[in-house]
């Protein structure tokens, strides 16, 4: 009994022993998962920390990008300002030749001026004893005065105080354009800002003995360069040979009943209110034309080849400074091309409320083609010419009706009458 009590405890002992093997063999697993688990803990933090860092630098990449992009959008725009500028520089530049070149030729110009006033006051010395006579007009004696068909009375030009056939070619030159040239009040009073910001732009002056004063109509214009004869704006869809021979492909028609404050002589700087209906786009980017500017009814100017931009609408106190008829025909022309149904006094309010602003475009003049100034004006002088010997042969007819009719001898007699027609 004894032995088997021992074998009983050394089994169970052996258990305990096995038991005691199996606890420790656990409890070193559970530490072993403790460490574990302590361990996938440290690593989320980790992980949680660098998704942290992530979103952080993400955001702040995102924030970089968006700065670079707006940095690429001021560059594109300093580009386009820089070839803008660069352009201007370069026409600048060839302004400043051409302004050389003219200068050289004034100073020479002066010169030979200086020899031919010399040259004139002797023959003005040597033909005081010559008679002034009248062009025109019978210089044979007569008993008595003559009359025209109908005390109709024709025009007379004073004769020269020199003779000569170089002075015959003056005056009738002058006499074939004189009817051409319309005296221009200065512009309507820029305001100040307005004037500031032309003021220091360069005039280009023609080489021209007239000083480019003769006009043109719009259909003498439209039948010699192209174009239409009503529009403000003239694109050249089938150009005559001297906007062929002269690179013109469009032309601007502003008259100064309009627009006050347009250039009024050859290449000034000036505006003009454009921008209404259609044309509410126009200009927006500068452009090239050439400019003809409407100083009279019928009468056209050219100005010469201009640079055309918008700039800032008329403000409330400009828009009041302009004469009332202009302001008037402003709002008609509001009415007619934006297609307004108010009345005009209704367009003058919204204009005088800032409700309306009148657009503005500046006029920069970049050169005058003296070349096709003189074309132009030889077609006109031949045209001119033309009409007028037409006129003289209708008048010697009924002068010698009238005088047939009245039974008086007929005396052969040729008046000469500069009559213009208008195109």
């Amino acid at each position: 009994m004894a032995h088997d009590g021992n074998e009983y405890l050394i089994e169970t002992l052996g258990q305990l022993v096995g038991a005691k093997k199996e606890a420790t063999a656990l409890h070193g697993r559970l530490t072993n998962l403790q460490e574990a688990l302590t361990e996938r803990d440290r690593l989320n933090a980790l992980k949680q920390n660098e998704n942290d860092e992530l979103r952080i630098r993400n955001a702040k990449l995102e924030l970089d990008m968006m700065q670079l992009q707006n940095a690429n959008a001021a560059l594109r725009l300093a580009t386009k300002d820089h070839d803008v500028l660069r352009e201007l520089l370069e026409v600048t530049k060839m302004d400043v030749t051409t302004q050389q070149q003219r200068a050289n030729t004034l100073e020479q110009r002066l010169h030979q001026l200086d020899q031919e006033k010399n040259t004139l006051a002797h023959e003005l010395q040597a033909a005081a004893q010559i008679v002034r006579v009248d062009i025109g007009v019978n210089t044979n004696p007569l008993p008595t005065p003559r009359t025209t068909p109908n005390d109709m009375n024709l025009p007379v030009v004073r004769g020269p105080l020199t003779a000569g056939p170089s002075r015959e070619r003056n005056l009738k030159e002058e006499r074939d354009t004189s009817a051409d040239i319309v005296v221009v009040h200065p512009p309507s009073r820029l305001p100040p800002p307005r004037k500031r910001a032309i003021e220091n732009v360069p005039q280009i002056i023609p080489d021209l003995p007239d000083s480019g004063t003769v006009c043109f109509t719009r259909p003498f214009i439209s039948i010699h360069i192209g174009g239409g004869s009503q529009s403000l704006i003239s694109n050249i869809a089938a150009p005559k040979p001297l906007a062929l021979k002269f690179g013109i492909t469009s032309y601007l028609c502003p008259n100064l009943w309009e627009n006050p404050w347009c250039p009024t002589s050859p290449g000034m700087a000036g505006y003009m209110f454009v921008g209404l209906g259609e044309e509410i786009h126009k200009f927006l980017q500068p452009e090239v034309h050439e400019l003809f500017v409407g100083v009279a009814k019928t009468n056209y100017r050219l100005m010469g080849r201009y640079r055309v931009h918008r700039v800032e609408p008329l403000t409330v106190e400009e828009w009041l400074t302009l004469p009332e008829k202009v302001r008037s025909k402003y709002c008609e022309t509001t009415q007619r091309k934006a297609k307004d149904s108010r009345s005009v006094e209704g367009i003058n309010a919204a204009y005088e409320r800032g409700e309306l602003r009148v657009p503005c475009v500046k006029l920069t003049c970049l050169d005058f083609k003296e070349d096709l100034y003189k074309k132009l004006k030889a077609q006109k002088m031949e045209q001119n010419n033309t009409n007028s010997l037409s006129s003289q042969r209708s008048i010697k007819q009924e002068s010698a009706v009238m005088r047939s009719s009245q039974k008086r001898p007929r005396i052969e007699e040729t008046i000469n009458v500069d009559e213009f027609s208008v195109d």
